[in-house]
């Protein structure tokens, strides 16, 4: 049997432009938003990253971001993937802490799992932003999602590249694309 190339893959956040129309015409908005990466390897179904994400105009920037804000993931890769991304409402910054906070808390939760039991339960820590949501979906007030989109990820970059994606977002129950994610993948 052949050995599965496997690949060390960074993904990093570029920009979000969606429409107006769907941040409901705000100049500025905070929402939050939640990036999948879908069965990197055999054993690993899915990795989940979330961060608060802040629209001027529509536009998200991550460019002058530090690394450690930009920064998804920084997997081993075998043969390909698949990425999902969802954005959700305007938020405030209190709902925006708090689903910040309540990540923290099941990272640091699993974290002391992973630890007890000697490194069992490590893809548990991945879940923390949707044990977060989890609890927050027991509010009434809960985000709803904005827009989203997934994307086979196939043509992997070589050792020492980079490579550009972008991700077509579509509101829920719709066909109609509204936006844009752009990821980089450096390898």
């Amino acid at each position: 049997m052949a050995k599965d190339k496997k690949t060390n893959i960074e993904f990093s956040f570029v920009n979000i432009n969606l429409e107006r129309r769907i941040l409901k015409r705000l100049t500025k908005s905070r929402n939050i938003g939640q990036l999948d990466l879908i069965w990197p390897r055999t054993g690993v179904a899915k990795k989940s990253a979330a961060r608060e994400m802040v629209f001027n105009r529509g536009i998200c920037d991550f460019s002058s971001e530090e690394w450690t804000k930009r920064i998804a993931f920084r997997e081993e890769i075998e043969d390909h993937c698949g990425l999902a991304f969802a954005v959700t409402e305007s938020v405030t910054a209190q709902k925006a802490r708090r689903f910040l906070r309540l990540t923290a808390k099941y990272a640091l939760k699993m974290g002391a799992d992973f630890m007890e039991k000697a490194m069992v339960g490590y893809a548990d820590i991945a879940s923390s932003p949707m044990d977060a949501l989890a609890m927050m979906l027991g509010e009434k007030d809960v985000p709803q999602v904005i827009a989203r989109g997934v994307l086979d990820v196939k043509d992997l970059p070589k050792t020492g590249e980079e490579k550009t994606l972008e991700i077509n977002l579509v509101p829920p129950g719709s066909t109609e694309v509204v936006g844009k994610l752009t990821l980089l993948l450096k390898a």
